[in-house]
């Protein structure tokens, strides 16, 4: 992956999570599940493959992350699929999916490389994130409207 902006290039940081890029220093970090998520992730921006539903909001909360951005699988019945990532609202964690069918479940890379936002909870929301958009202009978007304090949205 390569970065368009004047953001560092992309570092692998170990064999299952890989720096897509670093913006004023928040990294957005690529994984194939949100279970690698980490206490060293806290702050960041995750990409994963995964669903996003409870197991991942939990995940996403425990590792204190900015942002996670996961696959809506569908959304599922009650909407299972992106559950976790409405309460993180809670948390004031931004959620963010992108549809199945724009990228492949359990592929963090493709969610990166090609998917499309299907689903926002309302602090992704609040934060300038959108349905219908390249997940890769939401996150830069996302990155470039973040204060000095790095909290979203207080930049623009």
């Amino acid at each position: 992956m390569t970065d368009r902006s004047s953001a560092t290039d992309s570092a692998v940081t170990d064999s299952a999570k890989i720096v897509a890029f670093t913006q004023d220093g928040c990294r957005v970090i690529v994984m194939d599940t949100i279970s690698l998520a980490s206490a060293e992730d806290a702050g960041q921006v995750i990409i994963t493959g995964s669903h996003g539903g409870m197991s991942a909001g939990e995940y996403a909360r425990q590792a204190r992350v900015a942002c996670v951005i996961c696959n809506d699988a569908g959304f599922g019945k009650n909407n299972a699929g992106v559950a976790g990532l409405c309460d993180l609202d809670r948390d004031g964690i931004a959620g963010v999916a992108v549809g199945h069918l724009t990228a492949r479940l359990g592929d963090g890379n493709d969610v990166w490389s090609n998917g499309v936002v299907s689903f926002v909870n309302e602090t992704a929301k609040a934060a300038g994130f959108a349905v219908g958009w390249a997940i890769q202009d939401q996150v830069r978007r996302y990155l470039g409207g973040r204060s000095e304090s790095g909290l979203p949205g207080e930049g623009r």
